[in-house]
């Protein structure tokens, strides 16, 4: 199989018909064969019924993960790489807040052997923002970002590490995600960081971007967990140095 996207999705009942059939699109146009994974992180509003109504509806592979709680959108994310099959594997957020289109630069590094892993960037000279981020989300980034390269030795060169657009060769996703620990907003932080310690070449790609204002995180509700995931990070990726 060429081609895995996972979508992870929080109630997003409303969104995730118009993330399957632009996949699925995207994946005929582009692959012999591909596979769409929606993992629904313990919806509500019957995001999952909503996902599987459109099984029989487009023409790629197509699975739903239904998870029974509210985990985490790395725990998500990691259900879905874990029973990917794709040799190349990106995963997305729901809402198409970047055009699947992007991706073809990201594969196209890892096919050409510059990169075992092709991060999205919001924050390079080529990327476009088309809806910015409301003021307190870029303040809370900046500092995330400034705390993050000198506590966590994030490289300086790194511009963007939450983008949630990602992708990644098969096999090293599967490696990197079978060791995950972080559940939440921060589980990006540290599959980079395993990453590097494994050397895995990880390089970063211009994206179009547009903010999702309906982002199931909440800066308010999320900030004691990530203050929990940074310390947990920062003492696993600290004790040998």
């Amino acid at each position: 199989m060429e081609l895995s996207i996972v979508i992870p999705a929080y109630n997003e009942s409303k969104k995730i018909k118009k993330d399957i059939f632009t996949a699925d699109k995207f994946i005929r146009e582009n692959f012999n064969s591909g596979q769409i994974i929606i993992v629904d992180d313990g919806s509500k509003d019957g995001t999952s019924d909503i996902a599987n109504s459109y099984r029989d509806k487009i023409k790629t592979e197509f699975d739903v993960i239904k998870l029974d709680k509210n985990v985490g959108k790395g725990a998500a994310i990691k259900e879905g790489i874990i029973t990917s099959k794709g040799n190349i594997i990106l995963y997305a957020d729901a809402g198409l807040t970047v055009p699947f289109t992007d991706a073809l630069k990201g594969i196209k590094l890892i096919k050409e052997g510059k990169c075992d892993i092709a991060n999205g960037s919001r924050k390079l000279k080529d990327s476009t923002i088309v809806k910015k981020q409301d003021i307190d989300r870029r303040i809370i980034s900046f500092f995330f970002g400034l705390a993050s390269k000198l506590l966590l030795h994030i490289p300086q060169n790194m511009t963007d590490t939450q983008c949630g657009f990602k992708i990644y060769k098969g096999e090293i996703a599967k490696e990197l995600f079978s060791q995950l620990r972080i559940n939440g907003f921060l589980f990006e932080i540290e599959i980079i960081l395993l990453a590097l310690k494994k050397d895995y070449k990880v390089l970063e790609f211009p994206v179009t971007w547009s903010c999702d204002r309906d982002s199931r995180l909440s800066v308010k509700k999320s900030s004691k967990n990530i203050i929990v995931e940074f310390k947990e990070i920062y003492k696993a990726f600290n004790k040998d140095r």
